[in-house]
C-alpha cells in the first residue's frame, strides 16, 4: 500500500526526522511537488471559465498530484534497494563482484525517480504559467507559492541525481544523466523567473504604483 495512505501528514514527517533511511529527500520533493500541484487546483477551482480551458488544467493538475503521490513511493522502493545491495554479503571474491553489480544497478534504478520527478516539475511549472495568465487573480498568490514548491521539487531531484551518480562508476550513463539534469534544471529556472516576473508585475500593477 502506498505511504501516503498509510500514514498521515504528521506521521510522515516523524519518519522524516528519524534515523530510518526511509522517507528521505526524494519522497519529500515529490510531496512538495504534490501540495504544489493540489495549490494549482485551488485556483482552479475557485475561476470561472465558459471556455473549458481551466477544467482541462484542473484534470491535468489531479494526475500531477497522483504522479506525485506514486514518485513518493517509487523513491523509497528504489532507496530500500540500494540498501539491500550494500548489505549483501562481499566475503569471496565471487560474493564481492556480485555486490559491486548489484549496487550499480540499484543505484542506476534509483536515478530514475528523481529524473521523474524532475520532468514532473517541469510540467507543474508549466501548468502554473497557465493559471497565472487565466485563472482568478485573486489567489495569485498561490500561484506564486506552487511555483516556487514546483521548483523546489526539481532542485531537490537535481541534487538526488547528482549524489547517486557520485557512487556509480559507469561513466557514460553518469555523463548522460549530469547532462539530462542540467538540461531539466535550466528549463526549471526559466520557467520560475517567467512565472516570477509575470506575478511580479501583475501584483505591482494592481496596486496601482
Amino acid at each position: 500500500m502506498a505511504i501516503w495512505n498509510e500514514e498521515t501528514l504528521s506521521e510522515f514527517n516523524e519518519l522524516l526526522g528519524s534515523d530510518r533511511p526511509t522517507p528521505g529527500g526524494g519522497a519529500a520533493g515529490a510531496l512538495v511537488a504534490s501540495v504544489s500541484s493540489a495549490l494549482l487546483m485551488m485556483v482552479t477551482a475557485l475561476t470561472d471559465d465558459e471556455s473549458g480551458e481551466i477544467d482541462e488544467i484542473e484534470e491535468e493538475l489531479a494526475l500531477f498530484r497522483e504522479e506525485a503521490y506514486g514518485l513518493m513511493e517509487e523513491d523509497c522502493l528504489g532507496f530500500r534497494e540500494v540498501i539491500k545491495a550494500y548489505r549483501l554479503p562481499d566475503d569471496s571474491s565471487k560474493a564481492a563482484e556480485n555486490k559491486k553489480e548489484r549496487i550499480e544497478q540499484a543505484l542506476k534504478e534509483a536515478s530514475l525517480p528523481p529524473e521523474k520527478l524532475m520532468e514532473l516539475s517541469l510540467n507543474i511549472l508549466k501548468s502554473a504559467l497557465d493559471v497565472a495568465r487565466k485563472g482568478n487573480k485573486n489567489a495569485w498568490t498561490e500561484v506564486g507559492i506552487a511555483g516556487l514548491f514546483a521548483f523546489a521539487a526539481a532542485r531537490s531531484s537535481y541534487y538526488n541525481i547528482l549524489i547517486n551518480v557520485c557512487s556509480i562508476d559507469d561513466e557514460k550513463f553518469n555523463r548522460e544523466k549530469v547532462k539530462l539534469a542540467e538540461d531539466m534544471m535550466e528549463k526549471a529556472r526559466k520557467l520560475r523567473d517567467e512565472l516570477d516576473e509575470y506575478l511580479h508585475q501583475e501584483l505591482i500593477d494592481c496596486q496601482h504604483l
